[in-house]
């Protein structure tokens, strides 16, 4: 018989502490595995923010990684909202009503409007116009792909885009009505938008949200800006930025709704989405840290850039707590690897007769040693696959809540390139546990145990 068969044997001998000391091990494993898959689908969660088609955020003056959470992940409350006239202030003179440019927008490649406050069976609703989806990209430079429908179109009021998770749980279909709520869910119900369209899935927070025309979210009620503090002029501008009658245009009447749009004096934005251009002979990246400085240093506005609030973030708090899951389940391996080892010093006894009679009929201590490492490998393969198994499994059961919340596709089939060094490492463990027994195994006395009673 080979020496894997012997091992193999042995353990079918000793097969419920064999298969007690597989599932340690498994359940160890399956906890890292899940750990290791989690860990990753939360960190590109995160980083999925990075490639929507926009490289700064400009919102009220606060915390930057709080106006990034709100803006590019739909989660935190906004800070406040800005004045028309910052949005105003990155518009060039085609989009503007006097014919003259923003104040930022020699600067500015792109500039998308956003606002918030209103929420859809637990989705957040998101003010904007055709530009978000016209515009920007889904990441790395793809555009937004409509699985059904099309794109809103700023005339129409009351149009509005569905994210592929929203679409998904609601049920909603192109040509359906639905009315967001105002400040939660149990709000005041807001008068109702059509779907217009529906986004394929993008794998990025674009996924959770439900946008709406910001004409329309402009006329809810208390969206708009009190008409009191308007004419206290308690709305503020950027420096130098253009006059607030001079604005950027805005359609002037839908002809579906019979509304007239909100004056622009009551308006006020939750952020902008910018992309920044190059300036000659400068690239966007220096561009963007100049126009940065600039938001900055005024009284109205603060200017964030998501990657790095969002490098900020994973430093922080993502990765210290991921580090620290790895080393609890890490702990859970070296406890099962510590159960092969009670396990096989256990049978140690049991085994020195059958080790004894091996060497009787010519098996060297060489294979006698090898023998015991090998059953140490088997229990650490077997416990290892069962529980890698086991681990894709446990995050396949909660893929759907992760998909939903997190904005990531999260399968049985989702990885983390770190788990091809598990079942060598525990392959590496098991032979370190295993040689305490194989060395007793190598040094047993044959004449003790092959002579006869008395």
């Amino acid at each position: 018989m080979s020496l894997l068969g012997i091992a193999w044997r042995n353990i079918r001998q000793r097969l419920l502490t064999s298969l007690l000391t597989s599932l340690s091990l498994a359940l160890g494993v399956a906890l890292v595995v899940a750990t290791l898959v989690t860990g990753g689908l939360v960190q590109k969660a995160f980083e999925s923010g990075s490639g929507l088609g926009y490289n700064m955020i400009v919102g009220a003056k606060g915390s930057p990684l709080q106006l990034v959470l709100n803006s590019v992940y739909f989660i935190s409350k906004p800070i406040e909202n800005i004045p028309w006239t910052v949005y105003q202030a990155f518009l060039p003179a085609i989009a503007r009503l006097d014919g003259i440019d923003g104040q930022f927008a020699a600067s500015t490649q792109t500039a998308v409007p956003i606002c918030m406050g209103d929420y859809f069976r637990g989705f957040r609703v998101v003010g904007t116009n055709a530009a978000m989806f016209d515009r920007l990209t889904r990441g790395d430079g793809q555009p937004f792909i409509f699985m059904s429908g099309a794109n809103l179109r700023d005339s129409d009021f009351f149009d509005g885009v569905l994210g592929a998770t929203v679409a998904a749980q609601t049920g909603l279909k192109v040509g359906d009505p639905f009315a967001p709520t105002h400040g939660a869910d149990d709000g005041k119900v807001h008068d109702p938008f059509t779907v217009k369209g529906i986004l394929a899935r993008t794998d990025t927070p674009i996924d959770r949200g439900v946008f709406v025309n910001m004409e329309g979210f402009y006329l809810q009620d208390g969206h708009a800006k009190p008409v009191d503090s308007v004419e206290n002029g308690e709305h503020t501008t950027l420096e130098n930025a253009v006059d607030p009658a001079a604005a950027s245009p805005v359609p002037r009447y839908d002809h579906d709704s019979g509304h007239e749009p909100l004056p622009e004096a009551q308006r006020e934005v939750t952020a902008v989405l910018l992309t920044t251009a190059s300036l000659p002979g400068l690239p966007a990246e220096l561009t963007a840290m100049g126009l940065r400085t600039a938001i900055n240093e005024g009284r109205d506005a603060q200017a964030a850039l998501p990657i790095a609030e969002i490098r900020q973030l994973l430093d922080l708090f993502v990765r210290p707590l991921e580090l620290l899951l790895l080393f609890v389940t890490a702990l859970v391996v070296l406890v099962s690897a510590i159960g092969i080892l009670v396990s096989m010093v256990g049978s140690s006894l049991e085994r020195s007769r059958d080790v004894a009679i091996m060497r009787a009929l010519g098996a060297r201590r060489f294979h006698v040693l090898t023998t015991v490492l090998i059953e140490a490998v088997l229990l650490a393969v077997g416990g290892g696959v069962t529980g890698w198994v086991l681990g894709h499994l446990l995050v396949g059961g909660v893929g759907s809540w992760i998909t939903t919340n997190a904005g990531v596709s999260a399968s049985v089939f989702s990885a983390s390139p770190v788990e091809a060094l598990l079942v060598p490492f525990l392959i590496v463990l098991a032979i370190v546990a295993a040689l305490l027994p194989a060395i007793a195994a190598y040094r047993t006395d044959v004449a003790k145990w092959l002579q006869g009673p008395g």
